[in-house]
C-alpha cells in the first residue's frame, strides 16, 4: 500500500535521489556553461553526482515493491515445518553447535580458584617476584 502522496514508502530516498539530480545537473551545466579554469572538473563532478542519484533511485524502488506473504513463502521456503525432519535437524545441529562451544571454551573457575592459581605462579601475585620482601 503506498502511502498519502504518492510517492510511496521510501520518501527520503525519493527526495535524496531528487537532491543529486538537481544538483548534478547544476554542477554539470555550469561546467558547460560557465567560463572557467576548472570548467572539466566541473563536468566531471557532475556526471558523478548524476550518477550517484542512481543509487538514491533504486532504493526507493526496491523499497516500494511489494509482494504478498503467501508468493514469499512460495519462493523462499517459509512454509511451516512439515513433520519431525526439522525438529530432528535442529536438534542434531544444536547438540553439535553446544558440543563444539564447550570444547574450545574456556574452563570457568571461580575466584577462589583464580586467587590460588595467582599465588601458585612463579612469580608470585601479579608478577611481583616471589622472593621480594616488599608487598605489590
Amino acid at each position: 500500500m503506498a502511502a498519502p502522496g504518492g510517492l510511496g514508502r521510501c520518501v527520503a530516498a525519493f527526495w535524496l535521489a531528487l537532491a543529486f539530480d538537481a544538483l548534478g545537473l547544476a554542477v554539470l551545466l555550469a561546467g558547460v556553461f560557465a567560463d572557467v579554469v576548472f570548467a572539466d572538473l566541473l563536468i566531471y563532478a557532475g556526471g558523478i553526482g548524476i550518477f550517484l542519484s542512481l543509487v538514491w533511485w533504486v532504493f526507493w524502488y526496491a523499497g516500494n515493491l511489494e509482494v504478498p506473504p503467501e508468493e514469499l513463502r512460495d519462493d523462499v521456503g517459509l512454509a511451516p515445518p512439515k513433520g519431525r525432519g526439522d525438529t530432528l535437524l535442529r536438534g542434531l545441529v544444536h547438540g553439535l553447535s553446544l558440543r563444539l562451544s564447550s570444547a574450545f571454551a574456556p574452563a570457568p573457575r571461580s575466584r577462589a580458584a583464580a586467587a590460588e592459581l595467582e599465588m601458585q605462579r612463579p612469580g608470585g601475585p601479579r608478577g611481583c617476584p616471589a622472593d621480594s620482601g616488599r608487598i605489590c
